[in-house]
Formats: structure tokens, C-alpha cells, sequence
């Protein structure tokens, strides 16, 4: 018998089936240890091989001695609660993956695939449509099996029910077996493709769902209250990217109501995603150095871009032309005030100020001063 290192895959790791309520989790038992003992011409020959789990991210548990002693009582099978953790990058687009059902139905789902590209949590939707295609037919298989003509609920209704704290009119998001395609019930029978949606509804329905879907993979012994009861860190960059302005402004409430034990780290250059938080939850960076703002929620977007941001209200050169303007009219420079309106006009048609400009220049040529 030889002194090598012998090679085990995880194929070869028994799987224990952990049951919640009719939520199925396939769990590896690691570690894995094997001995063999021989003699070899009468000289006593050992060798030993260990598997351990491997830890997403190139983190091996083995080296941090509290995350080791956690993953030991799961492994003993105490009900731990594990928080969510991933990182959205800006260009997040959640493009479709067209997983096949077929596909789908033959994974085997562990809590631990919750952490499955944590830290490029839009990597792409395989994990997302396979896990949605699965409940889907989990929710088919069920209604055949039971004898009761009232529905539980299921993980697909939790995920669908935050999905409807952001978008009131996105009633269900579901994957349709005759299409084969993941669909969006937008109000009034209404049934919308994923990959048909904009930009916009697509980012935010999907970012909503894919936390939801990591909490409930993680822990399916909470129940119905996963989502109110997993903590954890989720990490967005530029939250507010191809959101419309109305959207920016509910994000970061809806993100705090619907998951209130997870801590957000996220950047923006929105007004409107400010003006949804209080001083405290705001932190300017410049220059290396960081700073929170004397006060947010509640102003106006133009009054955070101004205050806050340090970005004039509206172009440099158009305030100076009004400047301008008022400053010929205070000197009773009528013909030429005249002549910058005019122009001025011609640049920005649609200024505020024209109306008192226009009485002020009359009102001085009347009474010729």
C-alpha cells in the first residue's frame, strides 16, 4: 500500500437528508476520514486520508476557530441560525440562464448553497432560475400529494410576497412549465417574461428575490419568519442603478422593512436613495476622509444635490447668465436687459425666473426706469 495522497471528490461523501416542514436540505456529513492499516514484507504500512468541506471564497473553516466550532454543532445537528452574505456589483443586469426543468429538478439543494457565489452574487441566474424552477415543481408535486384543498405556504410565496413590498403590481414571479420561462404577474392577468421586463423592474425584482432565496436556502427550519428573523451583510454597489427616480426613492425602506435584521452597505449617487435615510445611515466619503451629513430624510432632491453633495442646482453658466440679467436690470439697463433675456431665453426656454424677469423689465418700461 502506498504513501500517496488519495483523492476523494464530494461524490463520495454520504448525503443525510434534513427535513423542515416539507423543505428538503441534502447535507454532506463532512468531515470524511479514512484509514487503512497493512503489512507490507512484515514492516507496518498506514495511511490516512481527510476531506474537508470546502469553504466558498478560499476561506477554509479549519483556520478560524469560531466559524469551525459553528459548522461542528451544525454538523452534530443543532438548528443554526446562518446569516446571508453577498455582494451585488453595479452592472448587474440578471440576464436569463434558460435553465432547463429537467435540470433543475435533478439538484439537490444544501444550506450551504446559499453561499454559492456570495461574492459575485450576480455571476450570473443559474442558481436563481434552478432554485425557482424547483419550488415551482416542489408546489406541483404537493398539490398532488395532498388531500386538503387549502394551500400552504411555501418558500415561493415568501420570496414573492417581499417581491411585493418593492413592486406592489408584481404579484408573482413563478416559472411556467408550457413556456418554459421564468414570468412576472404584473396586475390584471398581466403575465410578463422575466428577460421582457425593463431594466429597472428586472434589477429590483431580482435583487429582492435573490436575497430572499439565499435566506430561505439557509434556513429552512425558521419557517414562514425567515425573513424577518436572518441577519447577515449584503453588500450593493450603486443601489440605485437603472432604477426610476420614484423607485429610488422606496428602495432603501423597502430593503430595511422587508429583511430588518441584515445590515446594508451600499453606495449611491442618488438624491433620492439620501433623501430616503436618516444623517446617520449616510456617510460621505472625500478624499479618503468620511463624514456624515447634518441632515437628509426628508429634503428635497434638489436641496441634498446643493447641501449635501456639494452639486450646484442647476449649470454654472445658466446662473451666471441670471445673475447677469437681474444685475442689468437693478443698473436700469433696459435695452440690454432686454437683449439677455431674449437670448437667454433662446438657451434655456423653460427657467422658473423668466416670469418676475418679464414683469420687472415691463413694469421699468412703463415708468422708463
Amino acid at each position: 500500500m502506498g504513501q500517496g495522497q488519495e483523492i476523494l471528490s464530494k461524490e463520495d461523501v454520504r448525503f443525510v437528508i434534513d427535513r423542515h416542514e416539507g423543505r428538503s436540505r441534502f447535507e454532506r456529513k463532512f468531515p470524511v476520514f479514512i484509514r487503512a492499516d497493512g503489512d507490507i514484507f512484515d514492516l507496518p504500512n498506514w495511511r490516512a486520508v481527510r476531506l474537508l468541506e470546502p469553504w466558498e471564497g478560499g476561506v477554509d473553516p479549519s483556520s478560524l476557530s469560531h466559524l469551525s466550532a459553528v459548522l461542528a454543532r451544525n454538523n452534530a445537528g443543532e438548528q443554526i441560525d446562518f446569516p446571508v452574505l453577498a455582494f451585488y456589483r453595479a452592472n448587474r443586469r440578471w440576464s436569463s440562464a434558460r435553465i432547463s426543468a429537467e435540470f433543475a429538478a435533478q439538484q439537490r439543494t444544501s444550506r450551504f448553497d446559499g453561499y454559492a457565489n456570495w461574492f459575485d452574487a450576480v455571476a450570473d441566474l443559474r442558481d436563481f432560475e434552478s432554485w425557482l424552477i424547483a419550488r415551482t415543481l416542489e408546489r406541483l408535486q404537493d398539490r398532488l400529494d395532498s388531500t386538503s384543498t387549502v394551500e400552504r405556504e411555501d418558500e415561493l410565496e415568501w420570496v414573492n410576497r417581499a417581491i411585493r413590498l418593492a413592486i406592489p403590481d408584481a404579484h408573482d414571479l413563478r416559472y411556467d412549465l408550457r413556456l418554459q420561462s421564468l414570468l412576472v404577474d404584473m396586475g390584471e392577468g398581466n403575465a410578463v417574461p422575466f428577460h421582457e421586463l425593463s431594466d429597472g423592474q428586472r434589477s429590483l425584482i431580482a435583487l429582492i428575490a435573490d436575497i430572499a432565496r439565499r435566506m430561505c436556502v439557509l434556513n429552512p427550519h425558521i419557517g414562514k419568519d425567515v425573513l424577518a428573523n436572518t441577519g447577515g451583510i449584503v453588500i450593493i454597489d450603486e443601489l440605485d442603478i437603472h432604477l426610476h427616480p420614484a423607485w429610488q426613492r422606496n428602495i432603501a425602506p423597502t430593503l430595511k422593512k422587508t429583511f430588518p435584521k441584515v445590515q446594508f452597505i451600499a453606495t449611491s449617487h442618488s438624491p433620492q436613495v439620501i433623501g430616503s435615510l436618516q444623517p446617520g445611515e449616510v456617510i460621505l466619503l472625500k478624499n479618503g476622509d468620511s463624514s456624515h451629513p447634518r441632515a437628509t430624510y426628508g429634503l428635497d432632491s434638489s436641496t441634498i444635490l446643493e447641501e449635501v453633495m456639494g452639486v450646484p442646482q442647476r449649470e454654472p453658466e445658466i446662473e451666471v447668465l441670471l445673475d447677469e440679467l437681474f444685475s442689468t436690470l437693478e443698473n436700469n439697463e433696459l435695452e440690454k436687459a432686454r437683449l439677455q433675456l431674449d437670448a437667454l431665453k433662446k438657451k434655456a426656454p423653460d427657467l422658473p425666473e423668466f416670469t418676475g424677469a418679464e414683469a420687472l423689465l415691463k413694469r421699468k418700461e412703463l415708468i422708463g426706469r
